[in-house]
């Protein structure tokens, strides 16, 4: 089933507090049934910074703070992603 999709690296941003991370912990455990491999690193979205967006704030500084975990994010990607490519064209 979805054969495009086994072994490919998947990664989640998700917004909100609580119900967010939770949003993606289940999504991880739909990913894993989908024979996908997500990595353990995601980016969590304040509400306070989504709040500052449609308030007019500065949501620049909310931002600012999700550079970090972003890029861990892009960079378990980008390595799970390599990885699982080789694995997969040597099992072929």
């Amino acid at each position: 089933m979805y054969p495009e999709w086994n072994r490919k690296a998947v990664g989640f941003v998700s917004y909100g507090s609580a119900m967010g991370a939770r949003g993606v912990q289940q999504l991880r455990e739909t990913a894993i049934e989908l024979q996908l491999a997500p990595v353990r690193s995601s980016v969590h979205i304040p509400v306070a910074t989504l709040w500052a967006h449609y308030q007019g704030g500065d949501v620049d500084a909310g931002l600012g703070q999700l550079e970090a975990p972003a890029k861990v994010l892009i960079d378990d990607l980008l390595w799970w992603t390599a990885a699982l490519k080789t694995a997969r064209s040597s099992a072929s």
